[in-house]
């Protein structure tokens, strides 16, 4: 049996006995950006009913209104940081605790996690454009090409394409700094700097590990383009992620 089976195997058997809590930490994730979204709708309906010029509206909701959907989704972004928790406490104990999930809501944690989770966008943040580059092109040359072209189907088959193939390179990219967010529930008095030193000697030639294992999900993955197997497919890969980091960890410390 594989690694990655192995891996796979665990996280099932910790979801066993777990799931209802898991769901409900996925939930309790969830329902904080979807109200952020809905605000925003509402916004753009407000602005279509005060201002009729569609230019300045459209300018409006763009500024106005996803500036502060961003903004207000960063700032409650430590909840993920506590779901990464309660999954990774989860590969040790058995046990999820749903109260891991808005642990850094309190105690002094919050700032702490806002700033680990600047330093990760921050890494991320040209990867992403190098990553979406082949998406940001055929967007701006589709409308020069004429005949139709941006409104083909062919156009439409090929953005979406490019944006799975671009998206997958970004996660597949990202897994190296995945520890940062477990490192957290290890060693809480440690800085964000402190945390990527950590997340780089830990994932030193095991970031292939963690691509193989995020690419067997693939098949869950495309499940997902049924929407209701969302809520089964995250905790499950969630978990997978975090008892991979619990092994690669304990490979390289003795951390707990």
């Amino acid at each position: 049996m594989s690694a990655e089976a192995i891996i796979k195997r665990q996280a099932r058997d910790t979801l066993r006995n777990n799931y209802p809590k898991a769901l409900t930490a996925l939930i309790i994730v969830l329902i904080p950006y979807y109200i952020i979204d809905g605000g925003t709708t509402i916004l753009s309906c407000v602005f279509s009913y005060l201002i009729k010029d569609e230019a300045v509206r459209g300018v409006l909701i763009y500024s106005v209104g996803y500036t502060l959907e961003v903004l207000a989704l960063f700032f409650f972004s430590p909840v993920i940081n506590g779901y990464i928790r309660a999954h990774y406490n989860a590969a040790y104990t058995g046990e999820i605790d749903l109260a891991d999930v808005y642990y850094y809501f309190s105690g002094g944690r919050y700032k702490k996690a806002l700033a680990l989770n600047i330093r990760y966008i921050l890494r991320l943040l040209l990867p992403a454009a190098l990553f979406y580059l082949p998406v940001i092109a055929l967007a701006i040359i589709a409308p020069q090409v004429g005949g139709g072209f941006s409104d083909s189907l062919l156009y439409n088959d090929l953005f979406f394409l490019l944006n799975v193939i671009s998206t997958t390179c970004l996660l597949l990219y990202s897994l190296r700094y995945f520890i940062v967010f477990t490192i957290q529930a290890d060693i809480e008095n440690l800085t964000p700097g402190k945390s990527f030193e950590y997340s780089r000697y830990v994932m030193k030639n095991r970031v292939g590990s963690a691509a193989k294992l995020a690419l067997s999900f693939i098949p869950w993955f495309l499940l997902c383009l049924l929407v209701l197997p969302t809520l089964y497919v995250i905790p499950y890969f969630t978990q997978s992620l975090c008892i991979s980091a619990k092994w690669m960890t304990k490979a390289t410390f003795e951390v707990k």
